[in-house]
């Protein structure tokens, strides 16, 4: 595996095995560079921070995702194989939960989101994990039922009916001029 790994990288199997003695220490640098890859993405887009959508943030993730699909299509393995590395996945986690729902809430004081009777911090909490759980798992049942077509659009679109009850006439308005932008 180590003498694939370094052609394809195009450095000697010597170097590789020198900054990677251990598959320990090989996982944690490839998790360390996608954490600070998908960091860069969310802090240099500027759509993101012009318009601070949820589905903005949907989108940044997906094309992630699909760069690193092995990854997220093996996800349990990796964390059943390497213990230590659940704890810094559930940190990732909850900061892309976190970051979804301060994406909402700034939805929410813009007034494309509606606040009332009936919506609580909980229904935020429940939509904001949603919208997690639908994006992180999207390439794997994609794959699972053999529909890798337009994976990006499909997922955008999923989030976009989750947050659909919840958007006031001028949010639906924005989130499909956002679809629309899309095609």
């Amino acid at each position: 595996m180590n003498h694939e790994i370094a052609k394809y990288s195009g450095i000697s199997l010597s170097n590789f095995n020198y900054h990677f003695p251990t598959k320990r220490k090989l996982v944690l640098s490839i998790f360390s560079y996608m954490k600070v890859n998908l960091s860069e993405r969310i802090n240099q887009n500027i759509n993101l921070k012009r318009e601070s959508s949820p589905l903005n943030l949907v989108k940044i993730y997906i094309e992630f995702e699909n760069e690193f699909k092995f990854f997220y299509l093996d996800t349990y393995n990796i964390i059943s194989h390497y213990d230590f590395f659940g704890k810094e996945l559930l940190i990732q986690v909850d900061e892309a939960i976190l970051l979804i729902k301060n994406l909402i809430y700034v939805d929410v004081g813009k007034g494309f989101i509606r606040h009332g009777p009936g919506i609580t911090e909980r229904t935020y909490d429940d939509l904001s994990n949603q919208i997690w759980l639908n994006c992180h798992f999207w390439f794997a049942q994609s794959y699972i039922r053999n529909k890798k077509d337009n994976i990006l659009t499909k997922c955008i679109n999923a989030c976009f009916n989750l947050l659909k009850p919840y958007l006031t006439e001028e949010g639906h308005k924005k989130y499909m001029n956002f679809i629309n932008g899309l095609k």
